[in-house]
């Protein structure tokens, strides 16, 4: 089973939805997968963060109500006329209503986790792609600090063309470059230095169009910072502090 198959079904596994054989596909995979491990650890994260905050019951006189208003109508009147009064109740408008809100929070946690989930996995790629490039003899395919040198080498290597910026003057020199694959595709890895501290930042087309705030996060004991612009998304990874971090982002 493919990691994307995996996380299209974690949520079915949790909530014993699935069918033996699947079941036991789900649960094989991610034994071997930490990547997906650590995504059904959120999902149950999530969800007994959710079950936390119980429900509201109905208030003791609506049920009392409703009770003593069926029974006397069951037992007066035929099954039309009982239809048309159900229907013209208050209390079943209230029922609907509450219902119809049920359905958006339901819907609207729904979107939230699954994003939230998105957003987990993306962190942990990011951070070990750059962990994975400190691990090498070189964080670099291409060592130079030249702009003109940088930016071409990308050319038929991606299916589109990074900003590439030498930013020596503010104290962040340009070492280099290389490709990496985070979120099922190809970006661009840009290599700065300070002092002796590496800072890897990624690049690869948004999915938003407009241009968002930079977002800081703390992953493991590297610093990242998140934004988009110009309809490229950016992550910028190091053990730099968040100070110094952001002061390099503003600059891209």
């Amino acid at each position: 089973m493919q990691c994307d198959r995996a996380a299209e079904l974690i949520g079915a596994y949790l909530d014993q939805e699935l069918d033996a054989d699947t079941r036991r596909d789900v649960a094989a995979h991610l034994g071997g997968c930490p990547q997906c491990a650590a995504l059904a650890d959120d999902q149950r994260r999530i969800g007994r963060q959710l079950s936390a905050l119980g429900r509201t019951p109905a208030p003791e006189h609506l049920v009392a109500d409703v009770r003593r208003r069926l029974a006397d109508a069951s037992a007066e009147q035929p099954l039309p006329r009982l239809l048309a009064r159900v229907r013209g109740l208050r209390w079943l408008r209230q029922a609907a209503a509450v219902l119809f809100l049920c359905g958006l929070t339901a819907a609207a946690t729904a979107v939230l986790m699954s994003r939230l989930a998105a957003l987990a996995t993306l962190e942990r790629e990011v951070a070990a792609a750059h962990v994975r490039s400190l691990l090498q003899d070189s964080p670099m395919q291409i060592a130079s600090s030249e702009v003109h040198t940088v930016k071409p080498w990308f050319a038929g290597r991606l299916d589109f063309a990074p900003v590439v910026k030498d930013l020596a003057a503010e104290g962040y020199p340009l070492a280099g470059a290389r490709l990496d694959y985070i979120g099922e595709r190809r970006v661009a890895a840009l290599v700065y230095r300070r002092r002796l501290h590496v800072v890897n930042v990624f690049l690869w087309p948004s999915a938003d169009v407009a241009d968002s705030a930079p977002r800081e996060i703390a992953h493991r004991g590297y610093n990242m910072v998140a934004w988009s612009k110009g309809g490229v998304a950016y992550w910028a990874v190091s053990d730099l502090n968040m100070a110094e971090l952001r002061q390099l982002q503003a600059q891209l």
